[in-house]
């Protein structure tokens, strides 16, 4: 099959070519911005390169049957850069597909945070009212909408929580303090989030893909949610920590960091995943997911165990000596 993917470079984009090459009927092209980043990947000579961006690239092989678009934003500079890349961006890229032909199917990966947290309901299901809360939620949300008018081909939504696996630098400062013997936690409440691991996230989007599902939303998640300290904890006993400190933040301090971290944003102009967009997500004790969707239409489970998942991620990052 001839695949397009955008953010094949990326953290989970660059997870998701890999299982695509294990196909070896697959043909798969990649919206590449930056061939010094491609170079660095063990894929690079094993896909084909479209150069440029959402917005101005080289054409488009006529021959494409399959789009994952994966290409977006998570941090930000400035915040009219989420709806730049975020919606204006797909729209561009939904306007670029409208030609072929062959097209299939195209796969767009959203986020839990286009649905919002959990409020008065336990699990968050597909069916229900999206509510985002921040900037980055909302932005997403909005990609998602111009689907229904503006896609080409028949689509699928995946909407992913916390994804971690080898390659994520989100969660490395985590880790890090882990590793330093401190478990960083927000207030005192229990915090629980869906999680899911990089490489069953991509199976699911493949496994989406070749479904006869048409027009769908899905959530991809573990069955069972973690809650933030039990999973540090694990993270904890996986790096043979013996002595560990919680360390409680005030929701006031956190938000008076989650400012000056915003303000070196913008001072700098180098981006970081932790501003005040951020810290509204973060104040929501629960971001909980239902998969049983996926699971009775398309039979779709998780198949790495969360501690094996974990076990992997810290290998990986021991390996680059970043942990």
């Amino acid at each position: 099959m001839k695949i397009l993917v955008t953010g094949g470079t990326g953290f989970i984009g660059s997870h998701l070519i890999r299982e695509l090459l294990k196909d070896s009927r697959n043909q798969v092209y990649a919206l590449i911005r930056d061939d010094i980043k491609l170079a660095s990947f063990d894929f690079k000579n094993n896909i084909t390169a479209i150069r440029g961006d959402l917005f101005r690239s080289e054409q488009f092989p006529a021959n494409i049957e399959l789009v994952f678009h994966l290409a977006a934003l998570t941090k930000i500079v400035s915040p009219q850069e989420f709806i730049h890349i975020n919606h204006e961006g797909t729209l561009s890229l939904l306007e670029k597909l409208k030609p072929l032909k062959n097209l299939q199917k195209v796969i767009l990966l959203s986020s839990l945070a286009a649905a919002g947290p959990n409020r008065e309901q336990p699990v968050l299901r597909e069916e229900m009212p999206a509510q985002p809360i921040s900037l980055y939620g909302k932005s997403k949300l909005a990609q998602e909408r111009l689907f229904p008018e503006q896609c080409p081909a028949p689509h699928i939504i995946i909407r992913a929580p916390i994804v971690f696996g080898p390659g994520d630098m989100d969660m490395l400062e985590a880790f890090r303090m882990v590793r330093k013997g401190m478990i960083p936690v927000l207030g005192k409440k229990e915090r629980w989030y869906s999680v899911i691991y990089v490489k069953d996230l991509v199976r699911g989007m493949i496994a989406a893909a070749a479904s006869l599902c048409q027009n769908e939303v899905f959530y991809i998640a573990n069955a069972q949610p973690v809650e933030w300290q039990s999973f540090l904890e694990e993270v904890s006993r996986l790096l043979g920590r013996k002595k560990i400190r919680k360390i409680v933040i005030p929701e006031i301090l956190g938000r008076i960091l989650a400012e000056l971290s915003e303000m070196r944003i913008r001072t700098f102009k180098r981006k970081a995943i932790f501003n005040r967009d951020k810290f509204n997500e973060m104040k929501f004790p629960a971001w909980v997911c239902s998969a049983e969707k996926i699971g009775n239409l398309l039979h779709f489970q998780p198949q790495i165990p969360l501690l094996e998942a974990l076990q992997e991620t810290i290998h990986w990052y021991q390996e680059q000596k970043m942990l």
